[in-house]
């Protein structure tokens, strides 16, 4: 989300070498077939190519991308346990009927790539590269015959070492300026992503057209951006249909240096790729990230993520292609908002929260503003100095009773014209202490937009304890009569809407604390509670604990003597302090792996026992169903709860 994506830093290592090794540089290789531009016109080819700027060989690039495709499905295909268990989660899945589209060009952001057809010439659907990202990411599928593997290697590693912080925007300031091709709608909601991102971090955004690193915002065809600031000028594609908020956020996000949430290297423990509804050319932009390569600073998996593509994205038959480990978060993916943890990973990458050691306490999962220390960035749902209001507007606080009580609201204005950001309206539900919120959605009148990730309206139902995760949103009519249970007495739910008009009616009441909740935090790693059960609101460490991104300077193809009592890797003096050894964020393996001697893991009976050693939460997560969850892979029931999961053997 720093290919994020969540977000996965550009300090990629040599992962590529190990996943790669043996195809090689074009050798062994037949000639390779004329890249396919789809529908592109000459011009808009033309056009394309010089946007590229001249540090990327365009060819070079398109054929690599060619190469990478034709083994995306064998990179990207679940194993056959995991497709059984996507099956049976797909039978839970609300199969809806899609409205027509609000615009021709398509309604989110990979739609309209596809149908400008620009979506197959660039990385992940929507990134363009420049030659030495093309080294990094797609080295050993470039058609360079004169040169060894060893040699694209090597290319890849300098890149690794060098790279970071260098794709870091200098003094976290960015230089833009618009183009005269540019529509005037498509400058209106640039100007307002940028001053949400300005305002949501420590990065300033400068509009100067002669700044020796700038972006250009223009429209080319289709919407997409290079990745990380990459010297000199780089330009940032909006096409007819792209002038939408979380588009422009989206592709700022990319500029900035997140890569897509669904690259991140934890996806699997997410959602589950279904790749036969994919377009077999654009399966590899499914393709996920290694542990070396992707640092998501100990953040959980964000459906929400505005980085996070829509369920049906390259989908070539209108079904299905990523079905979510947690079936309430389906439609939730592909939203219109910057999710808390968006917001809270970019201040991690630019270093922000460092400004602020001392201010603000914030509360209910909240940040310090590094534009003023003594006020907090709030999670969707809270605001105030602190974060402990209700957001002012539209909306209420409520106190739920035993005997249902019922609300209705109603967002825009029938009539109106797509509004560029979404009007808001904010309950926040409280059942008394002990119990827990249960909420129906009654009924949705007016306009409705059943579109997949809900961009044009929705309500959404925080019921996680995780006030700073993304809830379960809602958009289509099949969704009235659902029915969404707390994981404590507190819910926010959130009206969104900026298409027409929608009315929306729900019942709320509390129930018993046995009542089984819709989502909980044991279900999605690295969440945590954001108030206690005694209804106070937890102060969340502000420290920063990144996780391990190993800079590699030298191939991994000589494996190191693992059962040498020593570490394997000069950072552990750092990352042991940090918590490494006692993380549950970080299997045995990577443990022994890299620093084997500060975790006491040389010896069989040490190893033994920290395999069988529970995760606290374990007491938890297990009643709640942990064990026998189809959420979680084997392997993970085996890393955080094994003797209470009866796997120690």
């Amino acid at each position: 989300m720093f290919l994020k994506q969540g977000l996965i830093l550009f300090t990629l290592c040599s992962f590529m070498a190990e996943a790669w090794r043996g195809k090689g540089n074009g050798k062994g290789r037949g000639p390779r077939k004329p890249h396919n531009w789809g529908n592109m016109t000459t011009d808009q080819v033309d056009q394309f190519k010089k946007s590229l700027g001249g540090r990327t060989n365009v060819d070079r690039f398109m054929g690599a991308l060619d190469r990478f495709n034709e083994d995306g499905v064998k990179l990207v295909q679940p194993s056959d346990e995991e497709k059984a268990d996507m099956l049976e989660r797909i039978k839970h899945i609300r199969k809806h009927k899609w409205s027509p589209k609000s615009q021709k060009e398509g309604d989110s952001l990979s739609e309209i790539n596809q149908n400008a057809g620009v979506a197959s010439s660039l990385y992940g659907g929507d990134m363009a590269l420049i030659d030495p990202q093309v080294d990094a990411l797609l080295g050993d599928f470039v058609d360079d015959d004169d040169e060894s593997t060893g040699e694209s290697r090597k290319k890849r590693q300098a890149y690794y070492t060098t790279s970071y912080p260098a794709m870091l925007w200098t003094d976290n300031t960015v230089y833009y300026y618009f183009d005269s091709s540019l529509s005037a709608a498509a400058i209106t909601v640039s100007r307002i992503a940028i001053a949400f991102w300005q305002n949501s971090t420590c990065i300033n955004f400068v509009e100067k057209q002669d700044a020796p690193n700038r972006i250009r915002f223009f429209m080319g065809t289709g919407c997409y951006s290079n990745i990380g600031m990459i010297k000199g000028q780089q330009d940032l594609s909006l096409g007819t249909g792209c002038e939408h908020f979380s588009v422009v956020a989206h592709e700022l996000g990319h500029a900035l240096g997140f890569f897509h949430e669904q690259s991140r290297h934890d996806r699997d423990t997410a959602v589950t790729i279904d790749t036969t509804s994919v377009d077999a050319a654009k399966v590899s932009n499914y393709r996920k990230e290694t542990v070396d390569s992707n640092n998501n600073y100990g953040m959980p998996y964000d459906y929400g993520s505005v980085m996070q593509y829509d369920q049906n994205a390259f989908s070539s038959n209108g079904q299905v292609a990523m079905v979510a480990k947690v079936i309430p978060y389906q439609d939730t993916m592909g939203g219109p908002t910057v999710s808390f943890y968006d917001i809270s990973m970019m201040n991690e990458y630019y270093q922000c929260k460092k400004k602020c050691t001392t201010g603000a306490t914030c509360m209910n999962g909240g940040i310090r503003n590094s534009r003023n220390c003594n006020t907090c960035i709030c999670p969707s749902g809270w605001a105030g100095t602190t974060c402990t209001e209700r957001p002012t507007g539209c909306g209420a606080t409520l106190t739920a009773t035993a005997t249902a009580q019922t609300q209705t609201f109603t967002l825009g204005t029938m009539g109106a014209a797509m509004q560029n950001v979404m009007e808001t309206c904010n309950y926040m539900i409280k059942a008394p202490i002990g119990n827990k919120v249960e909420v129906v959605l009654k009924t949705m009148t007016g306009v409705i937009a059943c579109t997949p990730g809900c961009p044009f309206k929705s309500i959404e139902f925080k019921a996680m304890s995780d006030h700073r995760y993304t809830g379960a949103r809602a958009c289509c009519s099949d969704d009235q009569g659902m029915t969404v249970v707390s994981e404590a007495h507190l819910m926010p739910v959130i009206g969104y809407e900026r298409l027409q008009s929608t009315t929306y009616t729900f019942t709320y009441r509390y129930v018993s604390a046995s009542t089984p909740s819709t989502v909980k935090v044991s279900q999605i790693a690295s969440t945590a509670a954001t108030y206690d059960a005694s209804g106070d609101p937890i102060v969340v460490e502000t420290k920063t604990t990144a996780k391990p991104v190993v800079l590699l300077t030298t191939t991994r193809s000589t494996a190191p003597n693992k059962t040498a009592c020593a570490d394997l890797n000069a950072n552990c003096a750092t990352w042991v302090s940090n918590g490494f050894c006692s993380s549950t964020g970080y299997t045995l393996q990577q443990k022994k792996d890299y620093c084997p001697g500060s975790c006491n893991l040389c010896t069989t009976t040490i190893t033994s026992t920290i395999t069988c050693t529970d995760n606290t939460n374990c007491v938890n997560w297990v009643p709640n169903g942990f064990c026998t969850s189809l959420a979680y892979t084997q392997d993970m029931k085996k890393s955080y709860c094994p003797n209470a999961c009866k796997m120690c053997s």
